[in-house]
């Protein structure tokens, strides 16, 4: 059983000797410079909480392995988001060719469902949505991880399938 320190050291040692191979893998995967370094960089903070317990185990397939599923996961994530941009979209040019009472009636569920929202996620959303802000730019404005931006997204992605009836879960 190594001490602290020595696990510590150990620890930086794999960070140091793998971050930027890590990095260059998840970018090859997800295309994005910012996306793969916070791939990377979840993937070394929840390394880091079971490090003691997996220091004996083979650390660097592991890593390698895990970072390969969260990018599989990022991008099935980022299709979904694609899918729903496309959908909106499609409810946009819908609303345009539609009658006004019809768009006004959808208009107040939409208010509705965002005072029902929590706080933080109508934070996230109005910035994410009506604002156009970038997943990273929010997360750095409210001192937050990416992950927990993409969460509040999904909450309240599925507030508004809930308000509007769509059954179908992406």
């Amino acid at each position: 059983m190594l001490h602290a320190p020595q696990l510590t050291r150990q620890f930086e040692e794999l960070f140091k000797k793998n971050y930027s191979k890590l990095y260059y893998v998840a970018l090859d995967w997800v295309e994005n410079e910012e996306s793969a370094k916070d791939l990377v960089n979840d993937l070394f903070a929840e390394l880091w909480k079971q490090y003691e317990r997996l220091q004996d185990e083979n650390v660097e397939g592991y890593l390698f392995q895990s970072l390969r599923n969260r990018c599989i996961n990022y991008l099935k994530h980022q299709r979904v988001e694609q899918e729903y941009r496309e959908r909106m979209l499609a409810e946009k040019q819908l609303v345009i060719d539609e009658n006004p009472e019809i768009h006004e009636a959808r208009l107040k569920v939409i208010e509705q469902t965002l005072e029902q929202m929590n706080p933080q996620t109508r934070r996230v959303f109005e910035q994410c949505f009506f604002e156009g802000k970038r997943y990273q730019e929010v997360a750095d404005l409210m001192e937050v991880s990416v992950s927990t931006i993409h969460k509040r997204m999904t909450q309240a992605f599925a507030a508004f399938r809930t308000a509007f009836g769509c059954d179908k879960k992406y």
